[in-house]
């Protein structure tokens, strides 16, 4: 099933143990309804921002693009500064892209959208997961536009990199598969298989969301862009047989960069989706890689801090939206006291 994927490389929907009940909030319906912008070409990316104030919070969100993943963070931050969310090309509301997913396609669409909008630079970016990974690109690549970043336990270069040989069989037995369910789901998509009521076990949405919310989704879910960009993307983030450096982890060391002074806060999630073939060893090993990556990720700025949260999964801004509500807080006020001291 393409969620068993999903979940594995990918971590969409990956839960875990919330230290205290997540309060709810209320996401603008606004922010769902297409605000599109052309990026050159005429090809159009959704982009949806409300609040007032410096610096401008760009939230950026994992590998499935779900702007609902923000629900709990946004609406706090919103009253706080101005904020915006988008989809990358092939998701949500957006264009298909024009060309592979790469990071450089990924970061060059939203610099175009950011200047075609007319957003105030620097921004914060607050990415989640595969989010993540593009912010940093984005800031090794275009750093005079990025103030401060909030990582919520992002992907980055070399992120699944077994050592054992059996172990990297199995990883890239299961990403191999992985990708094979993503093109059957594109080609049912293509043949209209797929409706609002039935998406064949392409993809489970979470319980909770409102009838907006799903809407959203369930109209991506269905295009057969959708599954494509997913397929390019997992194509050219992940490790192969003849690539172990795949072209976006490449672009990302070719670029890499320390960030000086940027105030940068790494949140790591401690309670980590085993895959069903990890083994013992392979899982252990993913996973003190995992949390040493964002260690090193927080070393990358003189003010970087690096903060591990045991029981909160993947998706800390559903398990723990405190944390990420108080990391953003503290950047964009440090961002703000340093402008107002210029």
């Amino acid at each position: 099933m393409l969620r068993r994927y999903l979940l594995a490389v990918l971590f969409v929907w990956a839960g875990g143990a919330s230290a205290q009940p997540p309060q709810a909030e209320h996401i603008n319906p606004d922010l769902f309804k297409p605000q599109l912008t052309d990026v050159g070409g005429g090809r159009r990316l959704h982009m949806a921002c409300e609040g007032g104030g410096y610096p401008t919070v760009v939230f950026q969100q994992g590998g499935e693009g779900a702007i609902p993943n923000w629900r709990q963070v946004q609406p706090v931050i919103a009253k706080l500064t101005r904020t915006c969310v988008y989809d990358r090309a092939g998701f949500g509301l957006s264009d298909a892209p024009d060309g592979p997913v790469t990071g450089t396609a990924t970061t060059d669409d939203l610099r175009a959208l950011l200047k075609a909008r007319g957003e105030t630079l620097p921004v914060v970016f607050a990415g989640h997961s595969i989010g993540g990974f593009y912010a940093t690109l984005y800031a090794n690549r275009f750093p005079q536009d990025v103030a401060g970043m909030v990582l919520v336990d992002p992907g980055f270069a070399m992120q699944n990199n077994p050592t054992h040989p059996e172990d990297r069989k199995l990883l890239l037995a299961s990403l191999d598969r992985g990708n094979q369910e993503l093109a059957d789901c594109a080609k049912k998509a293509r043949e209209g298989q797929l409706s609002n009521d039935d998406l064949k076990g392409c993809f489970k949405l979470p319980g909770g969301w409102s009838d907006f919310e799903r809407t959203y989704m369930l109209q991506a879910l269905i295009r057969a862009a959708w599954y494509e960009a997913e397929l390019s993307q997992s194509l050219n983030y992940f490790p192969s047989a003849q690539a172990p450096e795949s072209v976006i982890w490449r672009e990302e060391r070719l670029t890499r960069r320390h960030y000086g002074d940027t105030p940068l806060i790494v949140l790591s999630g401690g309670r980590l989706y085993r895959d069903v073939s990890q083994t013992d060893r392979g899982f252990a090993e993913f996973s003190a890689d995992w949390r040493k990556g964002h260690e090193l990720l927080a070393n990358r700025s003189n003010r970087g801090e690096f903060h591990y949260l045991p029981d909160a999964g993947h998706f800390i801004q559903r398990n723990r939206p405190d944390v990420v509500i108080d990391a953003i807080t503290r950047v964009v006020e440090t961002v703000r006291a340093e402008r107002k001291a210029q």
